[in-house]
């Protein structure tokens, strides 16, 4: 499986969303017992307009996307989606073995938020050598 990745593009906008739709809606009103959809296309759009949406491809289709940012101490990753049908492939592990290396070359940690209710992506952030650092309301804070 060869990833790819590309910066997103206008034509990607919908996929995207429905992309957060699909991962996130149940998550979220696990988490808050409730999925506000204004609210969610606002931080969508938010997050749109002010980050570097990276896409994930496999042979020129999307299968996922990431926003990773440089701090002073540290690489940031606030959002890692993958497609569900390229979930439970190794995709996402090898998303984030390539951005663990990228902090390694740069001496910095990588650092990351996951929701309580996110079980899953906790326990492969666990086997991928990231430890809690934190933990709020809604959110365990991560380091590698």
């Amino acid at each position: 499986m060869t990833i790819q990745t590309r910066s997103a593009q206008q034509s990607d906008y919908e996929w995207l969303y429905s992309l957060n739709l699909e991962v996130y809606q149940h998550l979220i009103t696990l988490e808050f017992g409730y999925w506000d959809e204004e609210e969610e296309l606002a931080l969508f759009q938010e997050a749109w307009e002010s980050q570097k949406i990276m896409l994930i491809t496999i042979e020129e289709e999307r299968a996922g996307m990431f926003i990773l940012s440089e701090q002073d101490d540290h690489l940031w990753l606030s959002e890692i989606q993958i497609a569900p049908q390229f979930q439970n492939c190794g995709l996402g592990s090898q998303v984030i073995q390539q951005l663990l290396a990228k902090s390694h070359q740069k001496n910095r940690p990588l650092r990351l938020r996951v929701l309580h209710a996110n079980y899953r992506a906790y326990r492969l952030y666990q086997r991928l050598g990231f430890r809690r650092i934190s933990t709020a309301k809604h959110h365990h804070v991560m380091e590698a």
